[in-house]
């Protein structure tokens, strides 16, 4: 059944472009690692101008004494030189403003004519310290409307150096998830009224694909957590050596550039993959425990310059599983109270609750792969039957791995010019 899925889907693509779509990497764990920070389209600036930003977004608290650096929200403005269109590009899961995938999309869309801003992820230490009402993120909503709010605080700031002719939004991964949303708070509240909203590789269901990246890493470490800590001692080792000694930081995109030119096998492939994902949920465990003093991990209160070792060896890589059950459950019932099921948490991180929105809106475009590893067959199903012909599944490409591939790339920008995808023309 699935290669008769993937070969009806193969059949498409070769009628969409007149030829096989020839993203080089068949492989969707491989596609994932090599391709997902990698630029294969021609004509890209190698640099843009840009101009950083750290801004106290209302209601502002200070952070605890160890989060210090932590006095603001960062974001980062590259702005054209005329009166142009502004795209806001917001970040895949836990990822920041200038990381190596969001600064491409920079790059790309500033060279197309936009003015752009980059937004860190509501999944990000420095989202949940400055912006996050709730420092408890996971709800769809709840999240996106922290999203919106920092959105227009960001071109408030920005607003009298810019010329705008009109706003767009595009995300990727859990970024793109957000868009839609944000998207649907706009019809109501108009700051932007965005002109087009383009999505990279959605996840459908939070909770879902954060389950499927745990269970990528736990089936190929054996569900032991000290397997975990052999492999991380691997990549330190590794990541030090590299560095000749100089600090790391432990990232998807720093693990990923680690091992690229490595021969890994599929297992090793999936177990780095959820290793990456690991290690965001590790940080999202850590902080808003800390930030809501929920003493889950942290049992005393944590100074500037404590030493963190021993939190860390209490989280023990600690999962989103372990987030949703541990932190964020007991957290969102004792605000709701015994009405409020884990069912009912799960639904609030999924798309389905704004489906009749979606299928409805006629400036929302979806693209992913028929290989995203984060979907389900019900997840893919539910793009389909939403978004019809405003979605476009490549035959492969992973998780986000040919987000830059030069055939992505014309789409999108197709897409935000002429409000039409490729195969509908």
């Amino acid at each position: 059944m699935i290669k008769l899925f993937l070969l009806f889907f193969t059949t498409v693509m070769i009628n969409i472009y007149g030829s096989e779509y020839n993203y080089p990497f068949k492989n969707p764990y491989k596609a994932t690692i090599l391709g997902s920070s990698m630029l294969m389209t021609d004509g890209v600036p190698e640099t843009v101008p840009t101009k950083k930003y750290k801004i106290k977004i209302p209601p502002f608290e200070t952070p605890p004494s160890n989060l210090w650096y932590e006095q603001g929200y960062e974001f980062a403005v590259s702005a054209q030189k005329k009166k142009a269109p502004l795209i806001f590009i917001l970040s895949g899961t836990g990822a920041k403003y200038d990381s190596t995938r969001t600064k491409l999309f920079q790059r790309i869309l500033y060279g197309a004519g936009y003015h752009v801003i980059t937004v860190s992820s509501a999944f990000s230490t420095n989202f949940i310290t400055t912006v996050s009402s709730s420092k408890m993120p996971g709800m769809l909503l709840q999240d996106s409307l922290d999203v919106y709010r920092a959105l227009e605080n960001m071109y408030k700031t920005v607003q009298n150096d810019i010329e705008v002719s009109d706003f767009y939004l595009m995300g990727y991964s859990m970024g793109a998830s957000h868009s839609a949303v944000v998207s649907y708070i706009d019809e109501s509240v108009k700051t932007f009224n965005f002109k087009r909203v383009f999505m990279v590789n959605p996840a459908v269901n939070l909770s879902v694909s954060a389950n499927i990246l745990d269970d990528m890493l736990n089936k190929n470490i054996g569900d032991n957590k000290e397997n975990i800590g052999i492999l991380v001692d691997r990549v330190i080792y590794k990541a030090l050596k590299k560095s000749n000694g100089s600090s790391v930081s432990l990232n998807e995109e720093t693990l990923y550039k680690l091992f690229e030119k490595e021969h890994l096998s599929n297992k090793d492939m999936q177990a780095l993959i959820g290793l990456a994902f690991r290690l965001i949920s590790v940080d999202i465990n850590y902080v808003t425990d800390l930030l809501n003093n929920t003493k889950v991990y942290v049992k005393e209160p944590v100074g500037k310059f404590t030493n963190m070792f021993p939190y860390f060896q209490i989280v023990n890589f600690a999962s989103f599983n372990d987030y949703l059950t541990k932190l964020a459950f007991p957290y969102y019932r004792n605000i709701i109270g015994t009405s409020m099921t884990m069912e009912k948490l799960l639904a609030t991180s999924d798309l389905e609750q704004f489906k009749f929105y979606l299928k409805n809106s006629k400036k929302i475009a979806v693209v992913t792969n028929v290989d995203d590893f984060i979907l389900t067959e019900n997840n893919r199903k539910f793009l389909k039957d939403t978004f019809g012909n405003r979605v476009l599944m490549y035959p492969k490409g992973g998780h986000c791995g040919n987000m830059f591939y030069s055939e992505n790339v014309k789409i999108m920008l197709e897409f935000l010019e002429e409000g039409t995808l490729n195969e509908n023309k």
